[in-house]
């Protein structure tokens, strides 16, 4: 994660890295604000794009990253900083030109985010990665372990987009402290005759949620993201430990959902 001030000096740099023409009106500026911000809904907010009587100006909302992001590395960090910087911006370049289009889009995922976020209902669960080769089936193995004694009639495997070669050790040893055994586990991807079989598809990532999407739209509708943001291997092996924390944080709250007392 970045400090305050790190995240500030990111911000500067990749305003003064955009073309001028991009800030033209925007009279208030990009404002690193030290707080979280959350939504209505309980949803953190990362950034807001403002045009009223104070003037045009952006607001990147710090406490609301360290909330989401505060476990991942600082160049993980700064990505997802810039990437809400650039998303605030073309707001106002949309405002400017009269075109709603990514406001449109914001409206309609708020709208997708809400209606999914009703308890998940489901008795036989898919959890997907890349290749299948730590994080789905960690997610697998952890859920198959919380399940057992709350609900043990929902069943649950994992897949890749593709099938990897084999697990990765670092990853086996993280589920093994954590309960959960990988280290037999055989690699295997995400067909159509894989996904009919589950009632709830559940990705690592959105792009690879948007992946399987597009591969298998009949399927869309079952097809999910596990959390809130994207998990991902860590770069470092060492923080393989602390990506199955994570992994185990999303995973529970699932058998929360689904087990949860009548």
């Amino acid at each position: 994660m970045l400090s305050f001030d790190e995240a500030g000096q990111v911000l500067d740099e990749a305003v003064e890295a955009l073309p001028e023409g991009i800030f033209r009106e925007l009279n208030g500026g990009v404002n690193l604000l030290p707080g979280a911000k959350k939504s209505d809904d309980g949803r953190y907010i990362l950034g807001l794009y403002h045009n009223d009587q104070m003037g045009r100006r952006v607001e990147i909302f710090y406490g609301s990253f360290t909330a989401l992001y505060g476990d991942l590395a600082p160049e993980e960090f700064k990505t997802h900083l810039i990437a809400t910087l650039h998303h605030e911006l073309t707001h106002h370049v949309e405002g400017l030109a009269g075109d709603r289009t990514l406001e449109r889009w914001d409206e309609e995922q708020t709208a997708l985010w809400q209606a999914g976020a009703a308890p998940l209902e489901a008795e036989r669960i898919l959890f997907v990665d890349a290749d299948d080769c730590a994080l789905a089936p960690m997610a697998a193995a952890m859920f198959a372990a919380l399940a057992r004694t709350r609900c043990p009639d929902v069943r649950c495997a994992s897949a890749g987009l593709r099938a990897g070669a084999a697990i990765v050790p670092e990853a086996a040893k993280a589920a093994a402290r954590a309960g959960a055994d990988i280290s037999a586990h055989t690699p295997a991807a995400a067909d159509a005759e894989c996904l009919a079989e589950y009632d709830a598809v559940l990705c690592m990532t959105l792009s690879q949620a948007d992946a399987l999407a597009e591969r298998f739209p009949q399927y869309d509708a079952k097809i999910l993201c596990l959390g809130e943001r994207d998990i991902v291997p860590p770069r470092h092996k060492s923080l393989w430990a602390a990506t199955a924390r994570r992994v185990l944080d999303e995973v529970t709250q699932c058998v929360d959902e689904l087990c949860m007392e009548d």
